[in-house]
C-alpha cells in the first residue's frame, strides 16, 4: 500500500499561505519602531518569567532483557516573556534548555514505547525551545523558532503525568521519517499557525524541519532546514472547553523513506490521529487517542492509548495529589514481525501503567509508578514488571 501526500501538503500549503497573507490580520497587528518606542523599561525585567524542573527517575525492573535498577535525570530551565507587559508588541518569547543525564546501563527492558520519557540513549545538552510568537489578531497568531510539537499537537493534559512516553506524544508519531518528529528533548526549527475560530474551535498547522539531529548531535543543536530529510508537516483541529476536548490531526513527511526492512521500496510517512479528553466528574478526566501511521516504512502502525487520572484523592484542598490508570497498545507493522525473525510472534507491545503524584513540599513532588510491559517489542521474551519513583523538584 503507497500512500501519496502530494494533495495534502499542497493543501496545508493553502492554509499557510491564507494565513500568511491576510491583509486584515496584518493591519491590526504589525511590529515597528513605534512599538519599540513605547516600551516601559521598568516594567521591562518584570515581565520575564524564570523556571526551573529537575526530575530523576529511578526505576527497577523485571523480566525484559536486562533487569535491575536505572537511574535517569533530566534539568529543564525556562526563560519566558509577554512583551504585552512592557510595550505595544502582541508577541512571546521562550527559551528552554534541557539536559539529561547519560544513560545507566545497569538495566534494559527493551521495550519500544520507553518505560521513562526522559530516557536518552546519549546524554543531552539542547536547547528544547527558542521561539517567538505574534499575534496578528485575537484570534490568528504564528510562531517560529526551534519549537516542541508535543506540547501542542497529538496531546490530552490530562494524560501526561505519565511515565510512560506513549501517554504524550503516540508512539507512531514519535518513530515518524528517518528521525522522528520535532519532539522533546530533541527538537528543530519550525513555523506553526493558529487561528481561533471560536472560544472553542482551534486550527492549528505547522511545518518542522525533519531532521532535528542523531546521537552526533544530542550535545548541540542542529537543523539543516529541510535540506537532507525534508519536512514534517502536521495539522490539528479541535474543539475544547472546560469539560472536554475533540480533535482530529494528520501528519506528513515531505521525502519519501524506504520502506521498512526493504530499501529497494519506498514510501511516504504519513498518518493521522484522534483524540478525546472528556472530564467525568469535578474529579475525574477520561482519556483516549488513537495514532495510524503507513505500515509500509513505519516500524509502528498503530497506537490506542485510553485512561484516566482522579485528582483530590488525599489531598483535596488544592487537588494537588492524583491517581492515574492508563493503557497504551502499540501495534507493529507486518515487516516487524519478519526483523524479529518469528512468524509466531506478537504483533503488539502493551503497556499497563498506575501512578501516585502527590506534592511532598511546595517545590516537591514525588510520583510512585507501576508499568507492566507485555510483549516488550512485540518479542516472545519474558514480559516484565517496571517500579519506579519519579521526583521532580520545582526551583
Amino acid at each position: 500500500m503507497k500512500i501519496s501526500i502530494s494533495k495534502g501538503l499542497q493543501g496545508l500549503a493553502v492554509i499557510f499561505a491564507g494565513l500568511v497573507s491576510n491583509p486584515v490580520a496584518h493591519a491590526q497587528s504589525v511590529i515597528s519602531f513605534k512599538n519599540l518606542q513605547n516600551i516601559n523599561w521598568n516594567n521591562f525585567r518584570k515581565s520575564f518569567e524564570f523556571e526551573a524542573f529537575y526530575t530523576n527517575d529511578t526505576i527497577s525492573s523485571s523480566g525484559g532483557e536486562k533487569a535491575g535498577t536505572r537511574n535517569v535525570g533530566a534539568l529543564d530551565l525556562y526563560l519566558s516573556s509577554d512583551f504585552k507587559k512592557f510595550s505595544s508588541i502582541s508577541g512571546e518569547f521562550m527559551v528552554h534548555f534541557t539536559h539529561i543525564g547519560g544513560p545507566d546501563q545497569s538495566a534494559a527492558i527493551g521495550d519500544t514505547q520507553g518505560t521513562s520519557n526522559i530516557e536518552m540513549p546519549f546524554q543531552v545538552d539542547r536547547v528544547t525551545d527558542l521561539w517567538y510568537q505574534h499575534s496578528w489578531t485575537p484570534k490568528y497568531k504564528s510562531l517560529i523558532g526551534i519549537h516542541d510539537l508535543s506540547t501542542e499537537f497529538n496531546v490530552t493534559d490530562s494524560s501526561l503525568n505519565f511515565l510512560n512516553s506513549a501517554f504524550g506524544t503516540s508512539t507512531e508519531l514519535s518513530f515518524s521519517g528517518e528521525r522522528g518528529g520535532s519532539i522533546y528533548p530533541i527538537t528543530s526549527v519550525g513555523l506553526k499557525n493558529e487561528f481561533q475560530f471560536t472560544d472553542e474551535v482551534k486550527l492549528l498547522a505547522a511545518i518542522y524541519d525533519a531532521d532535528p539531529g542523531d546521537e552526533s548531535t544530542y550535545r548541540s543543536f542542529h537543523s539543516d532546514i529541510g535540506n537532507h530529510e525534508g519536512y514534517l508537516a502536521i495539522t490539528e483541529t479541535s474543539y475544547e472547553d472546560d469539560q472536554q476536548k475533540f480533535g482530529l490531526g494528520a501528519w506528513a513527511h515531505s521525502k519519501e523513506v524506504a520502506a521498512y526492512l526493504d530499501e529497494t521500496r519506498s514510501g511516504t510517512s504519513a498518518g493521522v490521529y484522534a483524540i478525546m479528553q472528556k472530564k467525568l466528574s469535578n474529579q475525574l478526566t477520561g482519556f483516549v487517542r488513537y495514532g495510524w501511521a503507513n505500515p509500509e516504512v513505519s516500524m509502528i502502525q498503530a497506537n490506542t492509548v485510553v485512561g484516566a487520572v482522579y485528582r483530590g484523592l488525599l489531598q483535596r484542598k488544592k487537588f494537588e495529589d492524583e491517581l492515574g490508570l492508563g493503557v497504551s497498545h502499540a501495534k507493529f507493522s507486518g515487516n516487524h514481525q519478519k526483523e524479529v525473525s518469528d512468524l509466531n510472534s506478537p504483533l503488539a507491545e502493551t503497556v499497563y501503567e498506575a501512578y501516585y503524584s502527590f506534592r511532598a513540599h511546595k517545590v516537591l513532588q514525588l510520583r510512585p509508578d507501576l508499568q507492566y510491559i507485555q510483549n516488550p517489542t512485540g518479542s516472545t521474551g519474558a514480559d516484565a514488571w517496571a517500579l519506579g519513583l519519579r521526583t521532580v523538584i520545582e526551583i
